[in-house]
């Protein structure tokens, strides 16, 4: 690949570039947990920090580092590359049956998404579950939780069944995106209320909005703010970023004038439990008694 199309690649291009690359010098190659996940298109949080093979014999099982590298540029023999990271490879000694998704073998989609649960944060694994059940997010490919149930049951240890089961009894297939996902699943390690999620509310003029969070009893909604509501046009609906944002205040006033406190949050919000504890605390939002930082399991936290 030429070199400075690959330096303006975002993180996410790269990783899959480096995946095809993969695929197109083993076109035997099996693809499994997070890499498979990228490719059936589920919604992983963090760009993974290999690539995931499976099928590997114990002997060639375990983890090699990038070996992406570029030539060096005059005398101060830098490539380029050294603010960039590189993908390496995880072979793993785990026997599985793989089906074909274009030009690649896959894990099947609901042992991928059971895998990456086992694996991950009980927070990220929320971000994963609600999507895989969302017809309206994940239309072509919706699976359910029943299903991602079944798949659980073929996970080698009773800890990773637990693990897995505990994210998707708390999934939510009407999470209508990913930082609201995150934000739920952090609201409730950190031991906030459950908010009822796309609440429609209506006024003397009609219809004001359909919110991602709302706290009946206290008379609080909550908005997860992500950037490409303002900056992907599919999301503008034929407005400016501009009068995005306004049409935004002018909403959010109009439920201030019924009475609610409005609070809105970003992904660095999100991503950080001591940010949103201040965010929802400054609202009015108090954690409720004696279960303060909830544990599904100690390393599900996060």
């Amino acid at each position: 690949m030429d070199k400075q199309h690959w330096l303006g690649l975002k993180p996410w291009q790269r990783y899959a570039a480096t995946a095809r690359a993969v695929a197109a010098e083993n076109p035997s190659a099996e693809f499994c947990f997070e890499t498979a996940a990228v490719f059936w298109g589920l919604q992983v949080v963090g760009v993974p920090s290999h690539i995931h093979l499976a099928n590997a014999s114990r002997g060639h099982a375990g983890a090699r580092s990038s070996s992406t590298c570029a030539a060096v540029v005059g005398p101060s023999h830098a490539t380029g590359l050294e603010r960039v990271r590189g993908y390496g490879i995880y072979r793993h000694y785990y026997s599985t049956g793989t089906v074909a998704l274009r030009g690649l073998r896959l894990t099947d989609l609901p042992r991928t998404a059971v895998d990456v649960l086992a694996r991950g944060s009980f927070s990220k694994g929320v971000v994963l579950a609600d999507h895989a059940i969302s017809a309206s997010r994940f239309p072509s490919l919706v699976t359910s939780k029943a299903t991602l149930g079944m798949a659980a049951e073929n996970l080698a240890s009773h800890a990773k069944r637990e693990r897995v089961n505990s994210i998707l009894s708390f999934a939510d297939k009407n999470s209508g995106s990913a930082g609201e996902s995150l934000s739920r699943a952090q609201m409730h390690l950190l031991g906030f209320p459950a908010p009822e999620l796309q609440c429609e509310f209506h006024d003397a003029m009609g219809f004001v909005a359909r919110t991602d969070f709302f706290w009946r009893d206290q008379g609080i909604i909550g908005e997860f703010d992500g950037d490409a509501k303002y900056l992907q046009d599919e999301y503008l609906g034929g407005l400016s970023a501009r009068e995005a944002v306004l049409a935004e205040k002018k909403r959010e006033d109009r439920l201030r004038a019924m009475g609610f406190t409005v609070v809105r949050w970003d992904w660095a919000t999100a991503n950080d439990p001591a940010k949103l504890t201040a965010k929802l605390l400054a609202a009015g939002l108090a954690p409720e008694p004696n279960t303060a930082k909830r544990t599904i399991h100690q390393r599900a936290q996060g």
